[in-house]
Parts: C-alpha cells; structure tokens; sequence
C-alpha cells in the first residue's frame, strides 16, 4: 500500500469515526453510511491534505456516488489528478 492510500484511508476513517483496519480500499461507502454531504466533506479534506482541486462542482449526487462509491474508486480519481498536476 502507498503513502497516499494510507492516507486517504486514514481520512476515511476519521470521517466515519472507526479508528480500526475495518476499512480497506474496496469498502463502500454507502456501506460505512458515508452520504453524499459526508463524501463532499472527504472530498475536502482531501482537497486540503493534497493542496489539490477536485472539480465536481454541478456534479448531481447520483454521478457523486458512481464516481465515488468505494475507498478504492476516491483514490485513483486523486492520484489521476495528482499526476495531471505534475
């Protein structure tokens, strides 16, 4: 596991308050009881912690959580556009 799936997991964790390994890269997170304003906040955070954008600004909740809908799914999103930002 790379530096930034430990770190995006650990801010998955936080947001969902389970500080334990019972989050992993292919939960759901309509599963951890994540919303869409939960993933809008992880979303800033992530925003923060990278010092990145992530555009989904008019984006509905429905396209929000297709393109988001597993720890695994937020993190290749990131490390595309940390990759384009190189």
């Amino acid at each position: 596991m790379d530096n930034i799936e430990e770190q995006v997991l650990e801010l998955v964790r936080e947001q969902v308050g389970i500080v334990s390994h019972e989050i992993c890269l292919n939960s759901k997170f309509e599963d951890l009881n994540l919303d869409s304003v939960a993933i809008v906040e992880l979303v800033f955070l992530l925003e923060e912690t990278f010092k990145i954008s992530i555009p989904f600004e008019g984006v509905d909740e429905s396209e929000l959580k297709r393109n988001f809908h597993t720890v695994s799914s937020l993190i290749n999103h990131l490390k595309e556009i940390l990759r384009k930002n190189d």
